[in-house]
């Protein structure tokens, strides 16, 4: 809408030109690209330019509001060898912003069955399900659930704000 308010006559002029017949046709294609190419990639460098200025404002007020324990485990963590220095880097770094207390809440805790991101009585239901057929022995009930659980996002584990809860 914006583009068509601005220089929506030239563009008119330009598809009406373009629909001519010979040399007008060549002669529009060979000059109107250029303009439009230059007008793609200034839109691009635009998107690139305000990506890199959000990205520049996030990493200023993490600087200022972040705890100092937070920056040093968040420093530690970018510059860890091996995974397991980073696994016990990250496992603290969730310790130290209490966001362990989400992690090893059971389903049936207030905090997790509450919750929007996860539907843990569907969940809670297959595990009971799968218990009582391996009790029994029923091989094909252990398919039956084994195959409800193949399906993607099953009782939304697999949903972004669940990875972003915590480090580890």
């Amino acid at each position: 809408l914006f583009l068509w308010r601005a220089c929506g006559g030239l563009l008119l002029v330009i598809l009406v030109v373009s629909l001519l017949p010979g040399t007008m046709q060549r002669w529009v294609a060979h000059v109107s690209r250029w303009p439009i190419l230059g007008l793609t990639y200034f839109l691009i460098c635009v998107e690139l330019v305000v990506y890199i200025v959000i990205r520049v404002f996030i990493r200023c007020l993490e600087t200022i509001f972040a705890n100092s324990k937070h920056r040093a485990l968040r420093r530690k963590l970018r510059q860890a060898r091996t995974y397991d220095e980073w696994y016990t880097l990250a496992k603290q770094l969730d310790t130290s912003q209490h966001r362990v207390e989400w992690q090893e809440s059971t389903p049936s805790s207030s905090s997790r069955r509450d919750s929007k991101r996860f539907n843990w009585s569907f969940i809670h239901e297959l595990m009971r399900d799968m218990r009582a057929a391996k009790q029994r022995g029923d091989s094909l009930e252990v398919m039956a659930v084994l195959q409800q659980c193949t399906r993607k996002n099953i009782g939304g584990i697999m949903s972004e704000e669940s990875f972003s809860m915590t480090n580890t």
